[in-house]
């Protein structure tokens, strides 16, 4: 009887031990699989040699109300920076997966180790407001191996292959140079029917060239034609009048009779002992009477273009005596 009620107690004990140990394991696993974040590395490819392009990824798995943060990677001695980005997060066992990738160039051969980095994130406390908060990613080793290392076949390995002779293409070159020869030609024969063809024929003939008293009455006849006077456009009809007599004496005497007032007009005449005293008072005349009709400072009185164009007549320089012959 003692032998049955002590192998009931050893059987009871045992089962407590076992229901223990399996709430513990199953507690363990569940508390596993329900991390509100987690983190991991790697590096990819398997193999490495100098100046591949090593990528390493940093992936984190976390609740959907945690928000992380891309870790900034600062490269160790051995590797330079190209690029880095990030692949759409995707939802898995309830959670969001993000992952971060950093491309570097290797530049030294050996054991390359990427040190362990923080990660931060973001998440929100029991009275929702957001805390933050850091978790680390491993460290992770990769080894580059030199190219000298590398065993290589000695049937991948041939040697130089002897020189070989090309026959060169004479007859291409034949056809290439009589091309260029006939373009040549024909530039030839074009310039020479250019060069030769009659200039007189195909050129305006130029136009004669006015004297000073010539332009000043097809001027003075053009505005007579215009009638601005019988319309009553009287100041725009001595306002022209006083630009073709200001112009004519430009012409005629050389000095810039259109930009200077009456009074240094005349008072340039003195520069010119041909021109007579009579001359010199109707030019000063005309200036003086054209200016206070156009400038609205006189009544129209009379028309003073009969008096410019008795002016130019006077004014007309001698004709030569080889014309006179002629």
């Amino acid at each position: 009887m003692k032998t049955v009620t002590t192998a009931t107690k050893l059987f009871k004990g045992s089962f407590l031990l076992l229901a223990v140990l399996f709430c513990s394991n199953s507690f363990s696993i569940a508390e596993e699989t329900s991390n509100p974040v987690s983190v991991n590395t790697r590096v990819s490819p398997d193999t490495f040699t100098l100046g591949d392009i090593a990528t390493y990824s940093i992936t984190v798995q976390h609740d959907p109300d945690i928000q992380p943060v891309a870790p900034v990677i600062e490269p160790p001695e051995g590797l330079e920076f190209i690029e880095k980005g990030e692949i759409t997060p995707q939802g898995t066992s309830g959670q969001t997966v993000h992952e971060y990738w950093y491309k570097f160039r290797i530049d030294d051969t050996g054991k390359i180790t990427l040190p362990a980095v923080q990660v931060a994130f973001k998440a929100p406390d029991q009275k929702g407001k957001n805390i933050k908060g850091t978790i680390q990613a491993p460290e992770v080793s990769f080894e580059v191996q030199s190219l000298l290392s590398i065993p290589v076949s000695p049937e991948g390995i041939h040697d130089i292959k002897p020189l070989e002779e090309y026959p060169l293409p004479w007859l291409n070159y034949f056809w290439m140079a009589l091309a260029v020869l006939a373009l040549l030609a024909l530039f030839y024969f074009l310039w020479c029917k250019w060069k030769s063809r009659p200039f007189s024929l195909d050129l305006p003939s130029p136009a004669p060239t006015l004297t000073a008293e010539q332009l000043a009455l097809e001027e003075l006849e053009a505005l007579k034609n215009k009638e601005w006077l019988q319309i009553g456009r009287t100041q725009e009809h001595f306002f022209e009048l006083s630009e073709i007599f200001r112009r004519y004496l430009e012409n005629r005497y050389q000095f810039p009779a259109r930009e200077w007032t009456t009074e240094e007009i005349t008072a340039h005449f003195k520069h010119f002992p041909s021109l007579s005293d009579n001359l010199k008072l109707k030019a000063r005349s005309i200036l003086t009477q054209t200016d206070r009709v156009k400038f609205a400072k006189a009544e129209q009185t009379v028309d003073e273009m009969q008096s410019i164009i008795n002016f130019i007549q006077e004014a007309r320089p001698p004709v030569p005596e080889v014309e006179n012959q002629l």
